[in-house]
């Protein structure tokens, strides 16, 4: 009887290890799945931060242009010659564009690989730059946008235009070239103009620092 109650307790004893080992293997598994695909997210989100880096650099220099043609032109107007002021009047109705990565993260987050990433401090830093930080890129994009609408809706109204290469010019800048000099609307909306890509850059030039800030944080953990 006691070799029976023995050998059932041994039986009992190995399914119970069995059973542990077995969850163990799947935990282990499970984990190993989740290291690579963590790593997956990070590959991914690492590429797309680096190529948004460029973007708002490129986006960044762009605006620097344009605040130095439209500080020449509010500040120093009566040095700049008509040919130069031609080309001032084309280069002020650009707005600027620009369209972030941020498909990988959304893929990321929907499928729950995202959530995979077991730093917590990254991961929130990386959900926060795109639900909330990104959003400074169309606000200052849609702002921009209207500035510049306003300023060529006021051209159109009150000056001759032709077509130029890229947009357009003043038509008859010997004709224009006084009035334009003299004209008050038309310096309020280059400060408009003004304001909204100084902020633009103020904004987007924090947007990189931090998109590289986190950049960093994540290829440390790839390496």
């Amino acid at each position: 009887m006691k070799n029976i109650l023995a050998r059932g307790g041994v039986e009992f004893l190995a399914v119970i290890l069995g059973i542990s080992g077995s969850l163990w293997i799947d935990d282990w598994s499970s984990d190993k799945n989740d290291r690579k695909k963590e790593l997956e997210a990070f590959s991914r989100l690492s590429i797309a931060l680096k190529e948004d880096n460029l973007l708002i650099e490129e986006a960044l220099k762009k605006n620097a242009r344009m605040v130095n043609v439209l500080n020449n032109m509010i500040y120093d107007f009566n040095s700049i010659s008509m040919d130069t002021l031609s080309k001032y009047i084309e280069e002020i109705q650009y707005y600027t564009r620009m369209d972030p990565h941020i498909s990988d993260y959304e893929t990321l987050k929907s499928t729950g690989q995202l959530y995979t990433i077991q730093d917590f401090d990254i991961l929130q830093g990386i959900i926060d730059l795109y639900d909330n930080k990104y959003s400074t890129i169309s606000h200052w994009m849609n702002e921009d946008k209207r500035a510049i609408f306003l300023q060529d809706e006021y051209f159109i109204k009150t000056y001759s235009m032709k077509p130029t290469k890229h947009w357009s010019t003043l038509k008859n800048l010997e004709k224009d070239y006084q009035k334009l000099k003299n004209d008050e609307i038309f310096f309020n909306y280059l400060v408009l103009v003004f304001n909204v890509k100084t902020s633009m850059n103020r904004d987007w030039a924090d947007l990189n620092k931090n998109v590289l800030k986190l950049r960093e944080k994540i290829e440390l953990k790839i390496h």
